[in-house]
């Protein structure tokens, strides 16, 4: 139990999330805890500026700043092939895309670097990227010949795919390339809050992997929870929530290693991270 403090712990904003958010709301996993929402670059942010004590991060953020954290052990945000909500929208074959202009989304970062290790290493291209606060993917296209789109963004385009357009799946794509599941983001921990609060890891450790355990475990009541509030089917949502899994086992962590060492090579990363993990209880 925590007494008179609250621990400060990032949440993801996004449908990849429900599952624990549905913990969080409905099954009693936010006591004790202050939660800030939003997208996975507003917690980046906040994370490396060590105003969260524990957050998801994009996978790529533990890459830059692994001195600044360690990572809570079974749980991530990983899918094994397919996901729906990392898509690249073209107008042309992704394999004419050498020349051209690709727009980032503004809200990630683990999928900036993972377009870059695909374009590079499966189809030997280099176009120009550039970061777009576009609000649409129509929006977008008036700078770009491509737009990479995470989360619900993406999701929505995947299911609403434009005539004449091409999509691609950057899970699939990496799948392909590697033979491996993609980790997309950790859970971390800040720390110095680690050295000075042991005592509460072991609480946000039930509370995170409690939560997501319970929100699967109701799931149809969580899809419920977004009937009517988001422009999908509570089967389009379900399905999604299926493609997806959050744990963190020694293939999801040989897989994250293959990922940092890829991006190391391309120059994205300075060197490849040890995956350090806190300690959870005795």
């Amino acid at each position: 139990m925590i007494q008179n403090e609250q621990i400060k712990l990032g949440h993801i904003d996004f449908i990849n999330c429900l599952p624990l958010t549905h913990g969080l709301k409905q099954g009693g996993f936010a006591q004790g805890l202050d939660i800030v929402a939003g997208p996975p670059s507003m917690l980046n942010q906040l994370a490396v500026d060590g105003k969260l004590d524990v957050s998801p991060v994009s996978s790529i953020v533990y890459g830059h700043h692994n001195d600044k954290f360690l990572i809570l052990p079974e749980v991530s945000i990983s899918a094994d092939g397919c996901l729906q909500s990392i898509l690249l929208a073209a107008k042309r074959p992704i394999d004419e895309l050498g020349s051209a202009r690709v727009a980032l989304t503004a809200k990630s970062a683990t999928s900036h670097t993972l377009l870059k290790i695909i374009m590079n290493i499966a189809y030997n291209i280099t176009p120009e990227y550039f970061v777009s606060s576009a609000a649409s993917q129509a929006e977008a296209f008036v700078q770009a010949d491509a737009v990479l789109l995470i989360g619900d963004d993406a999701l929505y385009a995947y299911h609403n795919q434009t005539p004449n357009y091409y999509y691609y799946d950057i899970g699939q794509e990496w799948k392909k390339l590697t033979g491996q599941a993609m980790v997309y983001a950790l859970w971390v921990v800040r720390r110095e809050f680690a050295a000075a609060r042991p005592d509460l890891i072991p609480v946000v450790h039930e509370r995170v992997v409690g939560g997501f355990t319970y929100g699967l475990n109701h799931l149809p009541a969580a899809v419920n929870m977004l009937s009517g509030k988001v422009p999908f089917s509570d089967q389009q949502v379900t399905a999604y929530i299926n493609l997806l899994n959050y744990r963190l086992t020694p293939e999801h962590q040989a897989a994250l290693l293959t990922y940092y060492k890829l991006a190391n090579r391309l120059g994205l990363i300075d060197s490849i991270p040890s995956l350090n993990f806190i300690k959870v209880g005795q």
